[in-house]
């Protein structure tokens, strides 16, 4: 049995167990994806305006700048795919000139 295999015999799986160590201390397991999978980490450089902005428009709604910048890469690309996105503005608009129903 090499050390990347699982043991064939009930003789390596009797010596891989006596391997084994077990204790009660507490460990610390890896972190479980969220709602949105697992995150990749990106590196990104953008002038010191962008930024400053950035921090201002994700302040302003609450949120983390990463998750701004999440949402408006997705709107960017959306836009690109040609989904047309449209404004929570433009959205509002047009949905209040909507007859209500009786």
């Amino acid at each position: 049995m090499s050390s990347t295999e699982w043991p064939d015999t009930p003789e390596e799986m009797a010596a891989l167990a006596a391997r084994l160590e077990y204790s009660d201390e507490p460990v610390e397991l890896p972190p479980t994806p969220g709602p949105e999978g697992i995150m990749v980490s990106r590196s990104l450089k953008m002038p010191t305006e962008l930024d400053t902005r950035i921090k201002a428009a994700a302040a302003d709604r609450g949120i983390t700048q990463s998750m701004l910048m999440r949402q408006l890469l997705e709107t960017g690309l959306a836009a690109i795919e040609h989904d047309h996105p449209i404004s929570l503005t433009d959205a509002i608009r047009a949905l209040s000139g909507l007859a209500k129903p009786a």
